[in-house]
């Protein structure tokens, strides 16, 4: 009785079929996947596809925003120290105007004056990573410059007007700077030139005519810088929001990517050693068929 050659390449494309499928649970108990390629599952390897940009959009915000936290948080340091500085200052020409004060007095309180416009001055061009914080976009170009060949002495800004946002993942915009022009010298708040006029008003050890007028505007330019500080304060807590809400959904995301890919390590080892009998099975009929047709064939 001779086998069915038919019956034998049956056989034979069942050996096939289970030493495919050793092959690829071999891979997945390996590798700990159950999608190594497109071919193991289509729609998990493009749901993966689109997890991975999510993840990878994520990652390069929460990067982004943690420079640039760090940059605005020295922007709010700064006008921080403004903010003190001028309250120094409004207390001074207070003092210097209540018509009490002798001519050395005087001249004292505008050179302390002058301390305070050349340390106001330094934090207007304070810098980050080498880059000037209140130019606008002209990140290399100090904001500020001083004239003291005048009197009173003027100062004069270098920057732009632009401001720059950084884009959340949800969509969110975030204010990242203010300009120094917007800051310093916006809507008649011209912080050093009130300065520079505090000092040649109280020089000459007597109060000008305009010295009350010029304290008052000081005093308003203060609550300007203020509210400007607000406008940093509001980004930074914005930032910290979207970059703690980005980072939960990475999280949230790498879990799902790993349920989606992970393979099941117990079923994948039952189907492994399922396989690897089958396989054994398989190659023993296939033998003793071929025994047993080389035999009839003799």
């Amino acid at each position: 009785m001779r086998v069915n050659p038919l019956y034998m390449n049956d056989l034979v494309g069942s050996l096939d079929a289970t030493s495919a499928s050793e092959e690829q649970l071999t891979e997945e108990l390996a590798s700990g996947s159950r999608v190594n390629q497109l071919s193991d599952d289509p729609v998990a390897a493009g749901e993966n596809v689109l997890l991975s940009a999510q993840i990878g959009s994520d990652d390069t915000f929460s990067q982004t925003a943690s420079s640039t936290q760090s940059m605005l948080q020295v922007s709010d340091s700064a006008l921080s120290t403004v903010v003190s500085q001028l309250t120094s200052a409004v207390s001074l020409a207070t003092e210097a105007n209540n018509g009490t004060l002798n001519a050395g007095d005087m001249e004292a309180i505008s050179n302390q004056l002058v301390g305070i416009r050349d340390e106001v001055m330094s934090l207007a061009n304070t810098t980050y990573m080498g880059q000037y914080v209140f130019s606008g976009s002209q990140g290399g170009t100090a904001p500020y410059t001083l004239n003291t060949t005048t009197t009173p002495a003027a100062a004069a800004y270098q920057g732009d007007s632009d401001v720059s946002y950084l884009e959340a993942p949800n969509g969110q915009k975030i204010q990242l700077n203010i300009p120094g022009s917007q800051i310093f010298s916006a809507n008649g708040n011209d912080v050093l030139g009130t300065l520079n006029t505090l000092i040649a008003d109280f020089s000459s050890g007597t109060a000008s005519p305009t010295a009350e007028a010029d304290a008052q505007s000081l005093d308003s330019a203060l609550s300007y810088v203020t509210q400007q500080r607000v406008l940093l304060d509001n980004s930074l807590s914005r930032l910290s929001s979207a970059e703690s809400y980005t980072q939960s959904e990475s999280t949230q995301l790498t879990a799902s990517q790993t349920t989606l890919l992970q393979a099941n390590v117990g079923q994948v080892a039952t189907g492994l050693s399922t396989a690897e009998t089958q396989q054994a099975a398989l190659s023993q009929v296939i033998a003793t068929l071929g025994k047993q047709s080389l035999f009839n064939d003799l």
